[in-house]
């Protein structure tokens, strides 16, 4: 009886090894695609630019004090980086329509098609991986990450 318990164990210790190592390819390659991806949009941001850009992209204008918290970067980080894509015309700040003391920060349309065409090799490098899956697999594996992605990592 100790021995099934020991071999399970055993089994299920190298499941989370294997699971990590691939968790840990994924992200890799996930923040490779996205140092890629940053450069496209303009070589000479850093590639957190990008990420405030792109959250821009997704979600809309919105204040420094919520993209420091959204990217989990510092305000002085995110200002310095908005400061930099308002320069280059990228992006842009506007006074708040709830609260004129406040400014929200948005894109421009030059940083809304510079962001669609640099996402472009993006998409195109994802639609790669997973276009020989039959869509029973697709399916699996949206279920198995929805799954992951709802746990609760407080």
């Amino acid at each position: 009886m100790k021995g099934t318990t020991h071999n399970k164990n055993t089994t299920r210790v190298q499941l989370e090894q294997e699971l990590g190592k691939q968790l840990n390819a994924l992200i890799s390659a996930s923040h490779a695609l996205n140092v890629r991806t940053a450069a496209r949009f303009d070589s000479t941001l850093q590639p957190a630019a990008f990420l405030i850009v792109r959250w821009l992209f997704s979600f809309g204008p919105t204040s420094a004090t919520v993209l420091a918290e959204s990217t989990a970067m510092d305000r002085s980080s995110v200002s310095r980086l908005t400061n930099q894509l308002k320069r280059l015309g990228y992006a842009k700040s506007e006074p708040s329509p709830n609260d004129r003391r406040g400014v929200l920060l948005s894109l421009t349309e030059l940083g809304r098609q510079k962001t669609v065409d640099a996402l472009k090799e993006k998409e195109s490098a994802f639609y790669e991986r997973i276009s020989k899956w039959d869509d029973s697999q697709l399916e699996n594996f949206i279920e198995m990450l929805e799954h992951f992605n709802h746990h609760d990592f407080k």
